[in-house]
């Protein structure tokens, strides 16, 4: 089991204020993370990662949360780098041997300027005692009982996680992607596609190889 917050670059961009410009972003983006890369692939990460707040992140907030022109940029590409690209990379590889699952969380996305943000998700996996909702923890027993989020060890109770089936990572959604459990607003779960910036991960993994093999 292995998962992450829909926003998880934006924490670490606050410090980042300073950037705020196209040129500033591809120079942090090069001397910080991809000193190997050449100027033509650090363009083509510029490409993926465009100067359009629409698609940053805190995503799926329109033109809201840019608390510079180069925040919700840098933290689409942060988010990436940082984590989802190393959780997609990691499912391709032990899916191929082992049972995966995985999760996506989204709650908490009017969260002013971080959106769904790091470690946003610990209360969902470890909730209050007056807390209603068991889905997330109830799977996580599941899964350390009888290696299976979907099955409790015992038969006879009923578990609130029961009530969506979570398929295995690499199990095909209807357009053929990887399937994650998303925990939505308000309260809801269910299983999406992980076929969200498929391209500019994908890239990004490759510049990323690149880089631990030239030392």
């Amino acid at each position: 089991m292995t998962g992450d917050d829909d926003d998880e670059g934006t924490l670490f961009s606050l410090s980042n204020t300073n950037i705020t410009t196209d040129e500033e972003f591809v120079g942090y983006v090069h001397s910080n993370y991809l000193p190997q890369s050449s100027p033509a692939q650090i363009a083509q990460i510029a490409t993926l990662y465009p100067d359009d707040p629409t698609q940053g992140s805190p995503f799926d907030t329109g033109l809201a949360n840019q608390l510079t022109p180069q925040f919700k940029r840098l933290a689409a590409f942060q988010g990436d780098y940082l984590f989802t690209g190393t959780r997609r990379f990691l499912l391709e590889h032990a899916s191929k041997t082992q049972n995966t699952w995985s999760w996506l969380n989204k709650r908490g996305k009017s969260t002013p300027v971080v959106g769904t943000y790091h470690t946003s998700d610990l209360p969902l996996w470890f909730p209050a005692e007056n807390s209603t909702d068991f889905a997330s923890p109830d799977a996580l027993i599941n899964f350390i009982n009888t290696v299976d989020p979907n099955h409790s060890a015992s038969s006879t109770k009923t578990k609130a996680s029961q009530a969506v089936f979570w398929p295995k990572w690499n199990t095909p959604t209807s357009n053929g992607s990887p399937s994650l459990l998303t925990l939505s607003e308000p309260g809801l779960i269910n299983v999406t596609s992980e076929n969200f910036r498929v391209d500019a991960i994908k890239y990004l993994l490759d510049l990323l190889l690149e880089e631990a093999l030239s030392g």
